[in-house]
């Protein structure tokens, strides 16, 4: 009896602890709010705290109870971490009805009347900047370059610079929780997700103020039209400025979508979510999205305004109308993933204010049209396919010497190109370039897709002299056809190299130091790799171990090297964080 007594006067003890650690929460939240009119850089850092104070109850039941707490900040229960006797102990009557309670308080009481006078208090780019957040789902993880795009079309900043730095004034200012991958090797904030109450908060001014619709009945006479559920749009408002597909897997275009909207700047019809490989090869139709009425496009022509256009991932697109040539003011065109994609067209390279232009996963594209050397303020071009050096209509790399502010390329080199004798040579002129990814054309996989060459004409590219830009910062390759890297190309001043998959099996016999600058390795899915981390640290004297990742080299040598990332025991869910990281550059409008 004596024990019993003591175990119900630690629990009341830890109750009591946990209830009173509510009242600092409480004043946080009154001082916040007492200033007439709203402070709201007082009321940012009071809620900080707040959060900062339910993180510290959430702990506190935690060790008190020896139970996960059902609502982490990342939206999904801990139990699956928690062992069979942890999960079977109930949290004491009350503690949880009293959490719940409190953080409804704070996300539906009457404090967000005046929270919402504070967003509308703040500079009216930055405004505008936070008010495009409440267009995502509850606990979305939103990609970095998806707003910075938006942002610039739509005028709240005038360059991706700008926008980095507004992104950075928002998560100070608590709007958005920066997102990193566990098991990424790039520290580089590139995703991000906002609370669930402060996305309630900014969808509530959002909608006072006309800024967006997420209803769809309504989006039809909204500025910003989100596009949800299964409920097709009619039209939309002459006066649309941006039309953002949200969750719709299927859109119906007709003629009203897009004539007389000489306002709209952004069309966002394509996927914003990302994909990892497991999870395409699991649910392959669920990054795609199906539009019906693709001859519509077309129609865009009169959209002049238009800035930023994404069909990623959107099957029927076989060939983009020659209109799009009419878009003069277009600067970001997403074409990932359009996998029926055949032909571009020559109206593309008309479009002479486009800097970012993404072709990656377009595998039916033989080659580019001529005419993208003429893109003089291109910075960011992906899956450019290296053509048959035959045909006269295509573009091949020495056009794209002429590109002067290109810093980041990706080179496709498909089952059947022939390149011209000296084309990758010419990669040794593109002197702004600080980013290459180049991928070699490969047959089927029987795992991850990274297996030997396809076809005799693949020897050709092979076979073949390579050059790298003077002032390249990383380099990336896909399947890569050589079984010596020695005998490639020296990565002079390249600090990051990726390599995934292919035939490379030693990085050479000679012990000689030849890539001091690198400081950041990733060998993935490199069966024939011969190698162990002893080699690895003579050939690159200044990497460090913790930005060195192996992954499924089973003729890898380990050891010397510990704190570096390797694939014993990685998941599929790992596997897929990993793969899906970006380069620190990639952002670009």
């Amino acid at each position: 009896m004596v024990q019993l007594e003591r175990v119900f006067r630690r629990i009341d003890d830890a109750e009591k602890r946990i209830r009173y650690s509510f009242d600092p929460g409480e004043q946080h939240l009154d001082d916040a709010l007492q200033h007439d009119p709203p402070d709201a850089e007082r009321i940012h850092v009071g809620l900080l705290a707040v959060d900062a104070g339910v993180g510290s109850i959430k702990a506190g039941i935690r060790e008190a109870y020896n139970i996960p707490c059902e609502c982490d900040d990342d939206g999904e229960s801990s139990s699956s971490t928690t062992s069979p006797s942890q999960s079977q102990v109930s949290a004491p009557p009350g503690t949880a009805t009293v959490m719940t309670n409190k953080m409804g308080e704070i996300r539906h009481g009457p404090q967000m009347s005046h929270l919402r006078l504070a967003v509308g208090g703040l500079d009216e780019r930055l405004r505008g900047c936070a008010l495009c957040l409440a267009a995502f789902p509850e606990g979305a993880v939103i990609k970095k370059r998806l707003l910075l795009h938006w942002w610039v079309a739509e005028g709240f900043v005038r360059s991706a610079d700008e926008g980095k730095s507004r992104f950075d004034d928002l998560t100070a200012k608590g709007f958005i929780i920066p997102f990193t991958a566990p098991n990424a090797i790039c520290r580089t904030v590139h995703r991000c997700t906002v609370r669930p109450w402060m996305r309630d908060l900014l969808l509530s001014v959002a909608r006072r103020n006309g800024f967006l619709e997420l209803n769809a009945g309504d989006v039809e006479f909204a500025r910003r039209a989100c596009l949800r559920g299964d409920k097709q749009a009619a039209g939309f408002s002459a006066a649309v400025r941006a039309i953002y597909n949200i969750g719709q897997k299927y859109v119906e275009l007709n003629e009203r979508w897009f004539a007389g909207k000489k306002d709209l700047r952004v069309l966002q019809l394509g996927q914003w979510r990302e994909f990892s490989t497991a999870q395409q090869i699991a649910s392959p139709m669920d990054s795609h999205i199906e539009v019906s009425g693709v001859e519509r496009f077309r129609d865009m022509e009169s959209c002049k305004n238009l800035r930023y256009v994404s069909f990623r991932g959107i099957l029927r697109i076989k060939s983009l109308p020659s209109s799009i040539g009419k878009l003069r003011q277009l600067q970001v065109l997403d074409l990932r993933a359009c996998h029926n994609l055949e032909e571009l067209g020559q109206g593309i390279a008309k479009l002479d204010r486009l800097e970012y232009l993404d072709l990656s996963e377009c595998h039916l594209l033989v080659g580019m049209p001529k005419g993208l050397g003429q893109l003089t303020r291109l910075q960011i071009l992906k899956g450019f396919v290296v053509a048959n050096s035959n045909s006269r209509d295509f573009c091949h790399l020495n056009e794209l010497t002429k590109l002067e502010k290109l810093r980041k390329l990706g080179i496709v080199v498909g089952r059947m190109a022939v390149p011209v004798e000296d084309e990758f040579l010419k990669l040794g002129e593109f002197r702004s370039l600080e980013s290459l990814r180049i991928s070699w054309a490969v047959l089927s996989s029987a795992k991850n897709g990274v297996t030997a060459a396809a076809s005799p004409r693949h020897s050709v590219a092979a076979t073949m002299k390579y050059a790298l830009p003077p002032n390249l910062k990383k380099l990336d390759l896909h399947c890569f056809p050589f079984a010596d890297f020695a005998r490639w190309v020296r990565p002079t001043g390249v600090r990051k190299l990726y390599i995934r998959g292919g035939k490379l099996a030693t990085f050479g016999e000679d012990e000689e130091e030849w890539g001091a600058e690198v400081r950041r390795l990733r060998l993935r899915f490199l069966s024939d790799l011969h190698c162990d981390h002893g080699r690895l640290k003579r050939l690159f004297t200044n990497l460090d171990p913790g930005n060195t990742e192996i992954h499924e080299c089973p003729n890898f040598i380990r050891g010397g090297m510990d704190h570096g990332k390797h694939d014993a025991g990685e998941s599929a869910e790992t596997h897929g964080a990993v793969e899906e990281t970006d380069a620190c550059n990639e952002i670009a409008v």
